[in-house]
């Protein structure tokens, strides 16, 4: 007698991973610094996008790993920013009838950002930061003039992934860092 695919030690392993990539993400996607510093838009569009940019690094990172396994992970974790972005309409208290509206505009955010936040992060060539500024900018993510600090983030912590080995992203370990958080302090 085959098992359900739940039972499946290698299911529970993709759940697994993928949550905890997203808790991952969704807490960096929080950070104060972040909007302290007006590298993001603290409305809940902006925290939205900030949990879609982030995404944007993981999924890359998971593409370019091209196992099924990684496959199965990011299409979980996709799969789970969309659910999140529907369970936060409900916390606002928003309507019934409008949620399923709201969230599809939010989902085509979301695709529209990850596409074009992919085209500059990883095909940009040399001029990466200065792409991923311009990228920034047309998706209003900072407030004006602190584009650059979102952008040296993202580059930063998509080296930091990048630098990780394929079996530590797909058991989804992974810290996001400020580009200070990793310097040596002088003490």
């Amino acid at each position: 007698m085959a098992f359900p695919k739940f039972w499946n030690s290698d299911s529970k392993q993709i759940r697994k991973s993928s949550d905890s990539l997203y808790s991952s993400l969704a807490a960096a996607s929080l950070r104060p610094d972040l909007y302290e510093q007006g590298a993001a838009i603290d409305s809940f569009e902006g925290r939205a996008a900030m949990i879609t940019v982030h995404a944007t690094l993981v999924l890359g990172r998971l593409r370019r790993i091209n196992t099924t396994r990684a496959r199965k992970i990011a299409e979980r974790l996709n799969t789970t920013v969309l659910d999140q972005f529907d369970a936060a309409y409900r916390e606002t208290g928003v309507g019934d009838s409008s949620i399923a509206r709201k969230v599809r505009k939010l989902a085509e955010v979301h695709y529209g950002l990850g596409k074009a936040l992919t085209e500059a992060v990883y095909n940009s060539g040399e001029d990466s930061t200065g792409a991923v500024v311009a990228c920034i900018q047309r998706n209003a993510l900072s407030e004006a003039g602190r584009e650059r600090l979102l952008a040296l983030y993202l580059l930063h912590n998509r080296h930091r992934l990048d630098a990780l080995d394929d079996d530590t992203v797909l058991a989804g370990d992974f810290d996001w860092a400020l580009p200070a958080d990793d310097e040596p302090s002088s003490t």
